[in-house]
């Protein structure tokens, strides 16, 4: 029954819309998960290039890692490139008011397009100068660093049509999707530091997630880790996706209504699996890495894995940080 009144439709913005604005919110929505599944690879290769680096600078030398450090530049940049359009469709997806969205947008779409057009020229002067042998030299891709440039150049013309649209839409208004109240100016600094930290744990528990089906050791001694590593990456992108794509699309009201059941249900949740966690472990910190979980690399330099406790504490201060929230609004209702 309670889980009936949660999926109410009538609960959901979506449903007091009509047919463009759906259509624009639907579209909107589904650009925010493609390139949130985009930034979680790119993450990923991101993370384990520095890993190489560090690696190299441990065992080799810090020329080694430097020369590493440069070769795998469009690599990181590439990371930085997919986020500026995760922020540009989640600057729609806020669609906070006209102004605001416009100025952010226009922001993220430029920035997007001075990367790409930064990581074209360092592969082109890099290719002249030597450092690449080729522009197919394949590795770590058959194709890089060309793919590097490919990828640069779609996002530019993204940038582009961005622009030009926020260009059109500034005089005909034709964007009309979501809308939502403004952030609050208090505490908004702490907030887009918090939010950016989630955010980075959820693309790190997304790709943890999908790589583990294919790297972690699922042998009869290690069922237990395996598992509860699953689950912790399962929860840190599930966290995400629940309050950014399934609360923020209720109505105001309802959001009001919701925000406590929402924190006891997501508290259980992360309590279970953490609880979970600890007992497969059964005391052994370094269990991620005996199954072979390479979630975040720089977690194999130290003698415990404290980049996988983030991911187990991430959704418990998100769950509690709301269970607060929820408390602090039935007190003053």
């Amino acid at each position: 029954m309670v889980m009936k009144k949660f999926f109410d439709r009538n609960n959901f913005v979506l449903a007091k819309q009509d047919g463009k604005q759906k259509k624009q919110s639907v579209i909107v929505m589904a650009a925010v998960i493609v390139f949130f599944i985009l930034s979680a690879f790119t993450f990923m290769n991101f993370l384990y290039c520095l890993s190489d680096c560090i690696g190299s600078i441990v065992c080799s030398s810090a020329d080694v890692a430097l020369k590493d450090a440069l070769r795998s530049c469009p690599i990181f940049l590439s990371f930085f490139l997919t986020l500026s359009g995760l922020m540009v469709a989640h600057t729609f997806y806020r669609n906070e008011s006209p102004v605001i969205l416009h100025k952010k947008a226009k922001k993220h779409a430029i920035i997007g397009i001075v990367l790409g057009a930064l990581i074209i020229v360092y592969v082109i002067v890099m290719r002249i100068a030597g450092k690449y042998l080729s522009l197919v030299e394949g590795a770590p891709s058959p194709i890089y660093p060309l793919d590097s440039v490919l990828y640069a150049l779609l996002f530019i013309v993204l940038g582009v049509l961005v622009m030009l649209f926020l260009k059109k839409d500034a005089v005909s208004q034709l964007f009309c999707g979501p809308s939502r109240a403004p952030l609050q100016k208090k505490g908004r600094v702490v907030r887009s530091v918090f939010r950016t930290f989630w955010l980075l744990i959820a693309l790190y528990g997304f790709c943890g997630f999908f790589y583990s089906f294919f790297i972690v050791d699922f042998s009869i001694g290690y069922v237990p880790y395996s598992i509860a590593m699953l689950l912790v990456s399962f929860v840190a992108c599930l966290t995400l996706a629940v309050w950014e794509l399934f609360y923020n699309n209720l109505t105001a009201e309802k959001r009001k209504e919701f925000t406590l059941p929402l924190a006891l249900i997501s508290l259980g949740v992360s309590v279970a699996v953490t609880v979970f966690y600890f007992l497969a472990l059964k005391g052994n910190l370094d269990g991620p890495s005996n199954v072979g979980f390479g979630l975040l690399p720089v977690a194999f330099s130290a003698s415990v894995n404290f980049a996988t406790l983030i991911v187990v504490i991430a959704p418990l201060i998100v769950s509690v940080t709301a269970l607060i929230r929820g408390l602090s609004r039935k007190k003053h209702k």
